[in-house]
């Protein structure tokens, strides 16, 4: 879940964001519950949630509905798609005119 590299193995995220990837349509009741806990009523929806064995665990139940990332991740994924919508300068082409 907060899988980390080099010297960030050791140390665990201090908070996930968790997004429901998938509809709750049809899904089992348990299932149901615990993404109510969770606060995850519609796909899409995301939280923030603490890192705490109780809430990997609910997460591990319903690891098929949704999406985990640490909040550091989550925070340079936003600066990314920030910079990549920032508003540019405009493109000038100056065509010649034939003479």
């Amino acid at each position: 879940m907060a899988g980390g590299t080099g010297a960030q193995a050791g140390k665990l995220a201090q908070h996930l964001v968790v997004t429901l990837m998938r509809g709750t349509a049809g899904k089992q009741k348990l299932h149901l519950a615990t993404l109510k806990t969770l606060k995850l009523n519609k796909a899409g929806r995301q939280v923030v949630v603490p890192n705490t064995p109780s809430v990997r665990g609910k997460l591990e139940q319903v690891s098929h509905l949704v999406s985990i990332k640490t909040l550091e991740q989550h925070n340079q994924e936003l600066a990314g798609e920030r910079e990549r919508l920032r508003v540019r300068e405009p493109i000038v082409v100056r065509h010649q005119t034939g003479g």
